[in-house]
Order: C-alpha cells, then sequence, then structure tokens
C-alpha cells in the first residue's frame, strides 16, 4: 500500500499512446511517481518502446502487483473488460482507463460483477482538468445556488456526462434522453501527426438533451474535431438558481440589487520575468484559489494534469477507501452514453430508469 512520502509506484498493462502517457509523467515527476515495470501481451512487438523507456517487463499481472503499489490498466476498448473482469477476481488493485465498458453487452458483463470489483478505479480525467476542478470548486461553495442546467461541449460521449452528473450532482441512470446527429462542413485539420489539406471535410455533430427526475437538465453538445481543430472551440454553461458560470466568467446574485461578476484566472508559473517553470501554479476567482496544482515544477499539459491527478486519487482511495470515480460510477456514465446513442439512431426519445442501484 502507498504511503504519502513515497513516490507512488505503479505498474502499467498496455503499450499504446495512452500507457506511454503515464510514462511520460513518471519520468518528469520521478518525486511523486514511478513505474515499477509493464505486462505486455507481445513483447518483442514493442522493443523499440520497452528500451525507450527502460521498462521491465513482467509475465503476469500478478507478479507485477506484488511490486507495485497498484497497476494501471491502458489497453484497447475491446480488450479492457475482459482484463478488468480477471484482475478483480485476483483482487489487484487496479485504476482502469476509459471506457469501462465499450458496448451495451459489457455494460451487463461488469455491472453484474461490480460486488467483487471493489478494488478498481476508473481513471476518468475530464472532472480532474484544472478549470473543470474549479468549477466544481466555486459549485461546492454554494454561491450558484441549486444548480438546475448545465451545458457541456468539452468532449463526447461517457466523458461529457461524468461533467454534467457531477455538476448537477446527479446520481443513477435514470433519465429521458432526446438526441440527434448532424453533419456540418469544416475545413480539413491536422489529426495525430497528419498535416491538414485546404480543403473542405464533414465532420458530425452530437447534440443530446438529458432531463433527470430531479427535475435538472442539461444539454450534450461535441463534434470530434474540438479534440484537434482549432476552428472547434470548447463551452460550459453551467446554471444555478443564484447564477451562472459560462466558460470562465461567473456572475451572481450579490442581493435583490447588485449583481457580482467575476472571472476564473489562470496563474501561471515562467512568464516574462518569472524563472519559474512553465507551467499552471492555480486558478483564482473572487480572491479565493479554486485550484492548486499539486504539480507545480513540471510543464504539464491540462490533460497530464488530470491524468497525474488520477494517479493521486487512486493512491488515496487505497490508504482512506474513498473513492474518487468508482467502476460503478464510470458504469452509470457509459450506460447514459449508449443511451445517447440509442436516440440518435431511434429519433426518439429514450427513457431510463435506475441500474446500477437495483444490485
Amino acid at each position: 500500500m502507498p504511503t504519502t512520502n513515497q513516490p507512488i509506484r505503479f505498474g502499467l498493462i498496455g503499450s499504446g499512446w495512452r500507457a506511454e502517457m503515464y510514462l511520460k509523467l513518471a519520468q518528469m515527476l520521478p518525486q511523486q511517481f514511478q513505474v515499477s515495470g509493464a505486462v505486455i501481451r507481445n513483447p518483442a512487438k514493442y522493443q523499440q518502446l520497452i528500451g525507450r523507456w527502460s521498462l521491465k517487463v513482467y509475465s503476469s499481472a500478478g507478479q507485477l502487483a506484488a511490486d507495485s503499489d497498484f497497476l494501471v490498466l491502458a489497453v484497447s476498448k475491446t480488450a479492457a473488460a475482459d482484463l478488468l473482469l480477471e484482475l478483480a477476481d485476483l483482487q489487484i488493485p487496479v485504476l482502469a482507463e476509459t471506457p469501462a465498458a465499450a458496448s451495451p453487452a459489457e455494460y451487463e458483463r461488469l455491472r453484474a460483477s461490480l460486488t467483487r470489483a471493489s478494488l478498481i478505479q476508473v481513471a476518468e480525467q475530464y472532472p480532474l482538468l484544472p478549470h473543470h476542478q474549479a468549477r466544481t470548486a466555486y459549485i461546492g461553495e454554494g454561491q450558484l445556488g441549486r444548480i438546475g442546467h448545465v451545458q457541456v461541449s468539452v468532449a463526447h460521449g461517457y466523458h461529457g456526462i461524468s461533467l454534467i452528473r457531477r455538476w448537477l450532482s446527479v446520481n443513477g441512470t435514470a433519465c429521458e434522453i432526446t438526441a440527434r446527429r448532424l453533419e456540418l462542413p469544416i475545413m480539413d485539420f491536422p489529426y495525430r501527426g497528419r498535416a491538414a489539406e485546404d480543403s473542405l471535410t464533414t465532420e458530425q455533430q452530437d447534440i443530446a438533451i438529458m432531463v433527470f427526475p430531479s427535475g435538472q437538465s442539461a444539454v450534450l453538445d461535441f463534434t470530434r474535431s474540438q479534440y484537434f481543430s482549432p476552428l472547434r472551440r470548447n463551452r460550459v454553461l453551467i446554471r444555478g438558481s443564484h447564477g451562472e458560470i459560462r466558460d470562465n466568467e461567473i456572475s451572481r446574485r450579490l442581493s435583490a440589487e447588485e449583481t457580482g461578476y467575476a472571472e476564473i484566472l489562470r496563474i501561471q508559473g515562467g512568464q516574462e520575468g518569472s524563472l519559474d517553470s512553465l507551467a499552471l501554479r492555480e486558478l483564482r476567482a473572487e480572491g479565493q484559489c479554486l485550484f492548486r496544482n499539486p504539480f507545480p515544477a513540471a510543464p504539464l499539459s491540462d490533460e497530464e494534469i488530470g491524468i497525474g491527478q488520477a494517479l493521486l486519487n487512486m493512491s488515496g482511495f487505497l490508504r482512506t477507501g474513498i473513492s474518487s470515480y468508482s467502476l460503478a460510477e464510470a458504469l452509470t456514465d457509459a450506460r447514459l452514453s449508449f443511451a445517447v446513442d440509442e436516440a440518435i439512431c431511434s429519433g426518439g426519445k429514450i427513457t431510463l430508469q435506475d441500474e446500477i442501484s437495483l444490485l
């Protein structure tokens, strides 16, 4: 079990681009993270990666777990469910990459196995990204009153839904969903090393309206070019009874005759005359710190900060038993994401009841 004064020591199962993000974090933050080794199904195929990161390769998850605080499962989404069930049977602590279930059938299999998966947490990074953590912290202060509606256009499917449920404080899968898929023109954009062409292409935009039994509602709106194209920007709207957050702008009721306005400010090091690392320091609004970067010495992207926070949360879970994002939570978001797809295909309304709570 990890201690608070030693680096978190984790093992990897997987060898793809997501696994490399964890290796990069450990390389940049050796005082906080160490990689004990990896289980790779075909080591001969990945000799370059093994040599690049000086990885010790293990033949089984059990052997790797014996030398680790926990394992990180970062394999393809088609392989994840079977491995999760195997690791659950072995009672090995696991931080699993998303999605937990890649199909409704996998959802049902994992849902039926939740009672034996108590040591599994899921690395859903979006609620852990700095600006989303800051928005969550501000909501927690109660300044916006009761949150009744959110609009999320920052990530697809289960990622976006994880933010919706967090900001609305909604549990379970009970929901009514209507959704549409639209096609829009967009200029070509670079994609993971591929150069952009000077041509017009087509993208798909998914829009879903979600209404929960509490009367709270949400709009999930996303096109995948938002991940890569500078032409498509993210948007967030969080509406409460006493105010709202629109992206990084805050407006709230101060009194019957007065409204306050503020902005979530990003404080960066390494700018102008600063000799600090070019890294995020904190996010502030109205004179208070809403987020403080736990890795201020390293020039990490927000995505990398979120992944690092997931590792910290997993270590904390093993020490305290307090879950940050359990397999049950991940399956709830996956089920709602499948329902959005069903609504798009049917063109009608999909009504879900609480499923996870029926266990």
